[in-house]
């Protein structure tokens, strides 16, 4: 064989090998999917009078809190709280136990969730699609599965549990040897575009590697999942089936416009989709 001609096959074969090193060294694509309009839909017997989150700030505040129209959609729960409160008149400034009734609310809100599922008094139901998606998003070695929601953790369970979406797609084995839910969630930050560190560090952490925001994408229904995502130079595929227009998820890197209702364009964005 000519000298030249091995060389050529011998540096091949070693590039082949350093694009194989390459590949594999690759880490998984975490998918953070929003969950609310995202991956399910909410249904209130009474939105106004009976919904969970003013019942439980109800009782911890020992006030008549109603929702009224104060939309919810992209907020964490502690936002949302705040955001009825002063809808009530009840700010910091003028209610002295403010933080620990807050606090309180939070405590107190799967409580009210589970005894409104119970009930019939509030349900979650999956959207369509979602679950032929996770299944199949599931068996793929490129990707994993997470959350990333302004709810706090319990309340993120009750709505998956109730809407029949296998919780078990999103769980990781906690350094305390506990299945958790990988992600990030309304616990870690009362501001949604603080979240996504809580989720790159908890990757990392369970990686023993570093995660970049081009490892990383949201999955959501609202402007303010795009701004989540953008602020952290993380890229975002936005679906219509939440209760914003979809003009005003224009910004997205990828509109899904139906949702997940065609799994294979669904998977493809949510695989490829890198920020603009």
């Amino acid at each position: 064989m000519h000298f030249s001609t091995r060389a050529y096959i011998v540096a091949s074969r070693i590039k082949m090998q350093q694009n194989c090193a390459t590949s594999l060294s690759k880490i998984p694509r975490l998918l953070l999917f929003d969950i609310d309009g995202t991956l399910v839909t909410s249904h209130y017997k009474d939105p106004v009078m009976s919904h969970p989150v003013a019942t439980a700030l109800s009782e911890a505040f020992e006030k008549d809190i109603r929702r009224n129209n104060i939309k919810f959609a992209g907020g964490t729960d502690r936002s949302i709280m705040r955001e009825l409160l002063s809808a009530h008149g009840i700010t910091e400034s003028n209610t002295p136990d403010y933080e620990k009734c807050v606090l309180k609310a939070l405590q107190i809100l799967p409580a009210h969730m589970r005894r409104g599922v119970k009930e019939g008094q509030n349900w979650w139901s999956s959207l369509p699609g979602v679950h032929e998606l996770l299944r199949r998003l599931s068996k793929l070695q490129n990707v994993r599965l997470a959350l990333l929601t302004g709810n706090i953790v319990e309340d993120a369970r009750i709505k998956l549990e109730s809407a029949s979406v296998d919780i078990s797609l999103f769980e990781m084995i906690d350094p305390t040897g506990s299945k958790a839910l990988l992600g990030a969630f309304g616990d870690d930050h009362e501001i949604r575009s603080q979240l996504v560190p809580f989720a790159q560090r908890r990757y990392a952490d369970l990686l023993g590697q570093p995660v970049s925001p081009g490892d990383m994408v949201i999955i959501g229904d609202t402007p303010k999942d795009i701004t989540c995502a953008h602020d952290n130079d993380v890229a975002c595929v936005a679906v219509g089936t939440g209760p914003c227009s979809v003009d005003s998820l224009s910004d997205a890197d990828f509109l899904l416009k139906d949702g997940f209702v065609d799994i294979d364009e669904s998977i493809k964005a949510i695989i490829e989709t890198q920020k603009k």
